[in-house]
């Protein structure tokens, strides 16, 4: 598990950093077509124009130990659905397409940190700052054909709400997760309220 839990930080990043993290995706990405023949990460498949232009859109985060760069993932604050997540397949959320909610993209720690339970601390770093900010449950998706992850996100809490089908080349078809963190309206409640 995470033995250095005091040093571990996030902070968001500036657009001069984002060549950095570009590079940590990189290096994840060798590392799953090494280890499970996956090559959604692989250049070019997310150049680093396109993560410059997301920066702009959303928020992306660099994971920290002291002063080594571990990691990094990216937040898109959504307070609809939008209308090209719908396109892929039947997704059935658990609390109203309206209500706010934080999209997670590429979450990536560097392979020799992988296993140190940096992720789990990253996902917990991230329900907290969803609810910080007001936001009221966490999305995410993981490819199909990379069960460690899967059984990753459901481990966190995360149930299977529908399917990204890509019919792409590119693109690898995906499990579409959602974690209630708090939601409650008149004669409803949902989820563990963190608050």
């Amino acid at each position: 598990m995470v033995s250095h839990n005091k040093q571990l930080s996030i902070r968001q990043v500036n657009i001069d950093e984002i060549p950095l993290l570009h590079q940590i995706l990189i290096a994840c990405g060798l590392n799953l077509k090494e280890r499970f023949g996956l090559s959604h990460w692989m250049p070019p498949n997310y150049p680093l124009e396109e993560m410059l232009k997301d920066a702009i859109e959303q928020d992306i985060y660099a994971v920290t130990i002291g002063k080594n760069l571990v990691g990094t993932f990216t937040l898109e604050m959504m307070t609809t659905v939008p209308l090209s997540y719908m396109r892929y397949g039947n997704i059935i959320w658990q609390i109203p397409e309206d209500v706010p909610a934080v999209y997670v993209h590429k979450l990536a720690i560097l392979p020799t940190w992988q296993g140190k339970g940096l992720g789990t601390w990253c996902m917990q770093t991230i329900e907290k700052l969803t609810i910080k900010q007001g936001y009221y449950a966490v999305r995410l998706d993981g490819v199909k054909t990379h069960p460690k992850l899967l059984f990753f996100y459901q481990n966190q809490g995360y149930q299977q709400v529908g399917e990204l089908i890509y019919n792409s080349d590119i693109w690898v078809d995906a499990i579409v997760f959602e974690k209630v963190l708090k939601f409650s309206s008149p004669g409803i409640a949902f989820g563990n309220s963190l608050v």
